[in-house]
């Protein structure tokens, strides 16, 4: 049982912090996560240079909890996630074709409200679009500084 829960910590651990991230950055990092998840998708648009490292874990943390929600609550079938960078804004978009739901109602589920509080803590913009049936489109957006 021991050895079973030290793998399971390990796991845990490396996917809040990947080496891939402070190594290759948010990029790599992402395609390393996504590539367990057959129906899970990266398109990356714009510049591949490295931000400031607090955002990259924010983003990968961010991202990471968005495809999983897809996963285990909208029972969705394809799950794109698009980053789109320019040299002062960076954009994460996790679209999903689940269930969907109305994003009024949002009472409970620590995923959505931490995903809130770690984008409000670093000055971003968050935006929910999702409708019951009809899926579901988060977009994360970030003003970006020169990497420290």
């Amino acid at each position: 049982m021991l050895e079973t829960s030290t793998k399971e910590l390990r796991r845990v651990a490396h996917n809040m912090m990947p080496e891939s991230l402070s190594r290759y950055g948010l990029k790599a990092s992402l395609q390393d996560f996504l590539s367990n998840i057959p129906n899970a998708t990266l398109h990356h648009f714009g510049e591949d240079a490295r931000i400031d490292s607090k955002l990259e874990i924010i983003l990968y943390r961010i991202a990471h909890e968005l495809v999983n929600n897809a996963m285990r609550h909208a029972e969705a079938k394809n799950i794109n996630v698009q980053i789109v960078q320019h040299p002062d804004l960076i954009s994460l978009t996790v679209q999903d074709d689940g269930k969907g739901f109305d994003p009024n109602l949002i009472t409970d589920g620590h995923g959505l409200l931490n995903a809130k509080s770690r984008v409000a803590a670093l000055n971003g913009n968050m935006n929910i679009f999702s409708e019951p049936g009809q899926g579901t489109e988060i977009i994360v957006e970030f003003k970006t500084a020169t990497p420290s």
